[in-house]
């Protein structure tokens, strides 16, 4: 499987972050449901709570999409979803996760709250991170780690939690947000993702099969986008904005990316059946270069990606200090 052909439309900027639309060449509807349009249920596992999974049911009419770094909010703590992830209409099942919240272990809370918000990229990146292996384990320590960047940038939290940083972002109550998601560019007609640039670098391509499945989560990205804001150096936040052809360098490197077969050779046990439609995570690694994300296949018709992340390694942010 191939990513569809990519294109990447003028830029607009917000402080250090640039940020550019894309198109691609796919057609059709997926049938999927995604972010607060999905009626997922979240609830700690039934044998017993633990950390690195969490139970989802899908009660939705249509097929459901979880995104990698999608936030599950409430339980005995805070967690992300540690890849994407597509459940069938009335599928349940166990997922990874990663806590996000390292100070908090509340017994006797069960049930979790969904509101399709997304990870800041200073910790979704995390999860991008060691793709080919490279980076070991304990990835749920370097998790926590960069949660503490916030604690140390904007006042600690009690519990060390993702989800309060990211709520006192949003209320701003002492007025002290250089940026807000208002002066954000919005979307664009057919627009299906977007590439992503911090200071003068691509960060990453984030696309969708479907301009509605883009729509679904573009909001809740650039609020987490703007978040990270407030960790870069004052050199960062007076840079100016990323040139565009690197912009499609980057997303020329990330079409470029072959994922193999959807179900032949090794890749038929990875595929999950949902009825009508099957489903498969997909990554690959070349050079600088991550992506990971998931692809469907539906009756009478190819497989196509309908959701998919490319991380450029080389930004300092995966690596902030």
């Amino acid at each position: 499987m191939k990513v569809p052909q990519l294109h990447v439309g003028a830029g607009s900027r917000l402080g250090p972050l640039s940020t550019f639309p894309v198109w691609t060449s796919g057609s059709g509807s997926l049938g999927i449901s995604t972010g607060t349009h999905a009626d997922v249920a979240v609830t700690e596992l039934a044998g017993g709570a633990q950390v690195a999974r969490l139970t989802v049911t899908n009660n939705g009419p249509h097929p459901a999409l979880l995104l990698e770094g999608e936030l599950l909010e409430g339980g005995q703590q805070h967690r992300t979803c540690a890849r994407d992830v597509v459940l069938g209409p009335g599928e349940t099942r166990d997922i990874d996760t990663f806590c996000v919240e390292a100070g908090r272990w509340e017994a006797g809370q069960t049930t979790h709250r969904r509101q399709a918000r997304r990870a800041p990229f200073n910790v979704w990146s995390e999860l991008a991170n060691g793709i080919g292996g490279e980076r070991g384990g304990n990835r749920q320590g370097r998790i926590w780690e960069r949660v503490s960047r916030f604690d140390s940038a904007r006042g600690a939290s009690a519990t060390s939690s993702l989800l309060q940083h990211m709520d006192w972002f949003k209320d701003d109550k002492e007025k002290r947000n250089r940026f807000g998601a208002a002066d954000a560019p919005k979307p664009l007609e057919g627009q299906r993702g977007v590439v992503i640039g911090l200071g003068r670098q691509p960060l990453l391509l984030e696309v969708f099969g479907t301009s509605t499945l883009f729509l679904r989560h573009y909001r809740q990205l650039i609020e987490a986008a703007l978040l990270d804001l407030e960790l870069l150096s004052p050199q960062v936040l007076a840079s100016g904005p990323m040139p565009g052809q690197r912009a499609r360098d980057f997303a020329a490197h990330v079409q470029a990316m072959d994922f193999g077969t959807f179900d032949g050779g090794a890749a038929a046990v990875e595929v999950r059946d949902h009825g009508a439609l099957r489903s498969r995570n997909m990554s690959r690694a070349a050079g600088a270069v991550t992506a990971a994300g998931i692809a469907v296949a539906l009756p009478q018709r190819r497989p196509q990606l309908a959701h998919l992340t490319g991380w450029n390694t080389q930004h300092p942010l995966m690596e902030m200090a």
